[in-house]
């Protein structure tokens, strides 16, 4: 017992307890709750525990008992003990070791992590339906979440966390670069150099979402490599002194955006290396974070820059100051000596079963995919197999797959057809791998056939072996000016492989040079030297600085929970810092911006304070009701909650089933009111619905005032969208016993809109594409950003805004058909529109707030 003591009062010393608490066999809070009939101080307790307690089979600690209930607990309890002598005692038998690891462990941070594979505070965090169920995690564990598996400790967090080569100097600074996945791709073949420059004159540690092939390459040049899809709530347990110590991070890729949260939550700066379109980077939460949070933006090329140029004024994003381009590579024009060229031809003649002497060979590289047009390759060799006998085209990477329904079963029909890697055809494919180098020393030229593609390392490497790379205009930031002086780069009409085939054969033979050059030195500092100079160079300029809460306190990284206040406030100080928006500071934030605007629509749009009126109030004009119910579930507490259904003169139910209208009609009988039902089909959202009552045949009738309302359900969270739902109606509506200003608003003259505030800063987002085809139908030029318009599309308006709304579109558009994308169709557009619309008939929005009221 002796020894058991000693490490009791070594390894609990750290939580301040052992006054209290002397001994690991007897836990005296513990005993006067479980035995309230008990009194007195801790001599007390302790006396009667070993006088009378033990006998009369009374437990002296949390471990005690629970063992009496569940005996199971101890193979998993010896399983989590990390600390050599405790594990010792352990597999020595030594009685009451257990029941010292558990009562270690019970103690909480630090000591349970540094014994153990388990933290009392990460499981909470990790399962936050242990918490709510006010669960000790511990005994959930041990008891439970060991048995039904899929429970995560630090175990399985320290399996993911790989030391390296590096030797960790605290002398030195730390910098964290994040990779999205460790394969032979382009973007973590970027991130494994960074890692190699920085090792240089930092610490290094790595973080990664996905492990992979190219892991290997990673550990000699730094301290440790984390691999986890968790990096918020995993990141923080992570016990490696490299990990605490992060001076600065560098994100390469926007796939990397889960690692902003732990960041912000730390308060560490970082800067984002940029290779992806916004094209297609989906979900587009993660282009959003990159650029609100990003203390800088890096792009790989002016090209992808404007690519996201849509996506930076969303959060009102400072391009200038607060973005740069840096290649990751210079452009160096190489040669290869004709002796190595020869050599790669012979070998891969006989790899292909086609003599290549004499051939213009054509090389193409990367993963078989539709981005990277490997289709356009091909129709490109069939183009010039009557045209051109000579020209063999190579495409050298993986990827192939005729199982795959997306695009490998059609790819694989299309080479069969097109007669692909047959002895003495000339299209050919080869896997990634040894045989590269080969490619790129014989090749005459590349055809970088993608649809877009940033800076594929690919055409570096063929730069640097003489080839000349024929790439398409739009497609690539190859394309950009400043490739333009270089003669070893053309661009041909995007996606015309006619056009890429007459370019390819205009080209001369590549020839090699009669002695091995000396490499030409790449120009200028490494590319961490340069990415690090420029974050650097961005902090140095920040002069403003917002610290504290604010009005709107709105999760954007982190949860609403009290715990993660802290850190919704160090998100929002991050955000406002550079003038960036997901959401409203607060109502002054909004009013002032919305008064600093010069647009014509913003100067029609104010906001106005929520208040009640009597449903008998002179002042509200008789008005409409339209529901759009494809869902009817919530619909009769809507009926019973909301006086104005009552006061309403018509209330126009839109839905698209006879059986759902019946049981709508149904509904309203109950609650004393009629209700108009109209079978609609199930296109265009609720909004489509709402605009044809406006048409020549609708059924708006001479009603001039209407209340727009749908029975929309959150698909991800019904939670979320109930407490939205119940925002949006209380604001437009009011309660049951009174109603909203809002109908009295859009009765008074030179109003056409009202809708609730907002406090999310909702831009264009994939709306925006629509902008350049409507600018003409309109008094003025859309804004930057709408700033406000009626979220969510229930609002209150005349009639003549929505009959000019639905002219915008004219009779004869082709609305699209269920199912729609979640952002970016006519539908979202018009949401957006609402304040312009009213703002061409010459009227004003109002958008009342209603602060008291929950939104999430």
């Amino acid at each position: 017992m002796t020894r058991l003591n000693d490490l009791w009062t070594t390894l609990a010393e750290p939580s301040g307890i052992l006054d209290g608490r002397p001994a690991h066999d007897f836990d005296p809070t513990f005993y006067h709750r479980a035995y309230p009939d008990l009194d007195g101080d801790l001599q007390a307790l302790s006396d009667h525990f070993a006088n009378h307690g033990r006998a009369e089979g009374r437990h002296g600690t949390y471990y005690s008992q629970l063992r009496m209930q569940a005996p199971h607990i101890d193979a998993a309890l010896a399983g989590l003990v990390t600390h050599p002598d405790l594990r010792a005692a352990i597999d020595e038998g030594v009685p009451g070791a257990l029941e010292l690891a558990f009562e270690l462990i019970q103690l909480g941070a630090p000591v349970d992590a540094r014994i153990s594979d388990f933290s009392m505070a990460a499981y909470l965090e990790w399962y936050p339906d242990i918490g709510a169920a006010r669960m000790n995690p511990l005994m959930h564990y041990l008891r439970f979440g060991s048995v039904e598996g899929g429970r995560r400790t630090l175990a399985d967090l320290r399996k993911g966390l790989t030391p390296g080569g590096q030797t960790y100097r605290p002398e030195l600074p730390t910098v964290l670069i994040c990779v999205h996945e460790m394969s032979r791709t382009g973007a973590p073949v970027v991130g494994r150099d960074l890692v190699r420059e920085a090792s240089r004159t930092h610490n290094v540690v790595v973080a990664a979402l996905r492990g992979g092939e190219l892991q290997e390459q990673f550990l000699p040049h730094c301290c440790a490599v984390l691999i986890t899809q968790n990096p918020l709530r995993e990141m923080p347990y992570v016990n490696a002194e490299p990990f605490r110590r992060i001076d600065f991070a560098l994100l390469n890729s926007v796939e990397c955006s889960l690692f902003i949260h732990p960041l912000v939550a730390r308060d560490i700066p970082f800067a984002a290396y940029i290779h992806e379109y916004s094209d297609y980077t989906y979900p587009t939460w993660k282009s959003r974070h990159m650029a609100a949070f990003s203390d800088l933006l890096v792009f790989s090329s002016d090209h992808v820059r404007d690519s996201w140029r849509g996506r930076l004024a969303d959060v009102t994003f400072d391009v200038e100051a607060d973005s740069t381009i840096v290649p990751q590579h210079p452009l160096v024009e190489g040669e290869v000596t004709e002796d190595r060229r020869l050599a790669a031809r012979r070998r891969l003649s006989g790899v292909l079963g086609r003599d290549l002497d004499g051939a213009r060979l054509i090389c193409g590289a990367g993963h078989v995919q539709w981005r990277k047009g490997t289709d356009i390759f091909v129709q490109a060799a069939q183009i010039a197999r009557d045209a051109d006998p000579d020209a063999v085209f190579v495409w050298i990477g993986d990827g192939r797959n005729h199982e795959d329904m997306g695009f490998g079963v059609w790819f694989d029909y299309h080479l069969r057809q097109a007669g692909a890697d047959r002895a003495g055809g000339n299209l050919f494919f080869l896997p990634a791998g040894p045989l590269y180098p080969d490619v790129m020393d014989a090749a005459d030229a590349m055809f970088l056939s993608s649809r877009l593609d940033p800076l594929p390392n690919v055409v570096f490497d063929a730069a640097r072996r003489g080839q000349r790379i024929v790439c398409f205009d739009g497609a690539t930031g190859f394309a950009d000016d400043r490739y333009a002086g270089s003669d070893r780069i053309m661009r041909v009409p995007y996606a015309d492989p006619a056009a890429a085939v007459r370019a390819l054969r205009a080209l001369s033979a590549k020839t090699g040079t009669a002695e091995a050059a000396e490499a030409p030195a790449a120009p200028g500092p490494l590319l961490f030297d340069r990415l690090r100079g420029a974050l650097q160079d961005r902090l140095s300029r920040q002069r403003n600085f917002l610290l504290g809460e604010t009005q709107i306190d709105i999760p954007l990284l982190f949860s609403k929970s009290e715990a993660d206040r802290p850190l919704r406030v160090k998100e929002r100080e991050k955000l406002f810092r550079y003038g960036r928006r997901l959401l409203w500071r607060d109502l002054k934030d909004a009013e002032d911006t919305l008064a600093a605007s010069d647009n014509w629509i913003h100067r029609r749009t104010r906001l106005e304070p929520y208040a009640t009126m009597a449903p008998a109030d002179p002042a509200v004009p008789d008005y409409a009701i339209h529901v759009h119910a494809f869902y009817i579930d919530d619909l009769p507490d809507d009926l019973r909650q909301r006086a104005a259904f009552a006061r309403a003169r018509r209330i126009v139910v839109t839905t698209d089933s006879a059986e759902k209208a019946d049981a709508i009609r149904a509904m309203g009988e109950a609650q004393g009111l009629t209700i108009e039902t109209l079978l609609v089909p199930n296109q265009g959202r609720d909004i489509l619905p709402f605009l044809q009552l406006f048409g020549p045949d609708g059924a708006a009738g001479e009603e001039q005032f209407w209340c727009h309302l749908h029975q929309k359900k959150s698909v991800q969270t019904t939670s979320h969208g109930d407490v939205w739902r119940r925002f949006l109606h209380r604001v437009l509506l009011g309660d049951a016993e009174g109603l909203s200003s809002a109908p009295g608003l859009i009765g008074r003259d030179g109003v056409g809109l009202v809708a609730p505030f907002e406090p999310h800063f909702v831009p264009w987002d994939d709306s925006r594409r629509w902008l350049p085809g409507i600018a003409d139908r309109f008094d003025g030029p859309m804004p930057d950003n709408p700033l406000l318009f009626p979220v969510g599309n229930m609002f209150w308006t005349r009639a003549d805004v929505a009959r000019r709304m639905l002219n915008l579109f004219g009779p004869d558009h082709s609305w699209p058909n269920e199912p729609i994308p979640t952002d970016g169709t006519e539908f979202h557009l018009i949401e957006r529109l609402w304040p312009a619309m009213a703002a061409q008939a010459g009227l004003e929005s109002v958008f009342l707030h209603k602060m008291d009221e929950e939104r999430v």
